[in-house]
């Protein structure tokens, strides 16, 4: 569905054959072209590329995959669709690539962890559904809101405890370990072992943080010393 030069050496060894393919496969639109080097075929029947935003962005470059709300996507636990942009990782910045209507932002990142290679079968480098957990309570602004994690957690299965512990081990924030502590016991409670609460507990210190809430609107959760958002009251003259 994707390829460059190299996934088609064997048939065109010569590259100005190569070209010549590129240039009648384009004009007469069985292939278009995603940026240099990189093409995509097209299905004739609906004039539309065969491969999907996640597999386009785990072929823009040789590390680049995806995590974040993109991930929660892929995982059918996203209530949200992001239909105008993608953003994916790479180990360095690189700018943003627009192709039919989607633009790929690149985030830099220089994280190895828990990255899923599935190019061979399925064309994809995502992270696990751990790490995208993790990651999505850690930067809620490239998850869609808090609402969204909420929501991707409402109807999440069983995480593996020990990958998400590995990633907030890694990361070493005490405000992750907070909001983590916070979410997880909201939604998982006894599914999750004590052992695993106090953990988080043992790392976050005693500063309180606000958690997407605004200063107003918000309530203290004591034990995660975190303030969260609470529902806004009408006032009453407008009954």
């Amino acid at each position: 569905m994707l390829f460059n030069y190299e996934d088609v050496k064997d048939i065109y060894p010569n590259r100005d054959s190569f070209n010549s393919f590129l240039r009648r496969s384009l004009e007469n639109g069985t292939i278009k072209k995603i940026k240099k080097g990189l093409y995509a075929l097209v299905d004739r029947t609906t004039g539309g590329i065969y491969a999907s935003r996640f597999q386009i962005a785990s072929h823009l470059f040789d590390d680049s995959y995806f995590s974040y709300h993109e991930a929660l996507e892929y995982y059918g636990l996203a209530t949200q669709v992001f239909v105008s942009q993608f953003t994916y990782l790479t180990h360095v910045y690189v700018n943003d690539l627009e192709f039919e209507d989607v633009t790929y932002i690149s985030k830099k990142d220089n994280c190895d962890l828990e990255i899923l290679d599935q190019m061979e079968s399925e064309g994809t480098r995502v992270v696990s559904l751990e790490r995208a957990i993790v990651d999505c309570i850690d930067n809620p602004g490239y998850a869609g809101g808090l609402e969204e994690i909420e929501n991707a957690l409402a109807g999440c299965r069983d995480l593996y405890l020990d990958k998400v512990i590995k990633m907030l081990e890694y990361y070493d924030k005490a405000f992750l370990y907070q909001k983590v502590g916070y979410l997880f016991e909201k939604y998982f409670r006894d599914r999750v072992p004590e052992s695993f609460y106090q953990l988080c507990l043992s790392r976050i210190g005693n500063r309180i943080q606000y958690f997407e809430a605004n200063v107003g609107f918000a309530k203290l959760v004591l034990k995660w010393k975190l303030m969260v958002p609470t529902e806004r009251e009408l006032p009453n003259e407008l009954f």
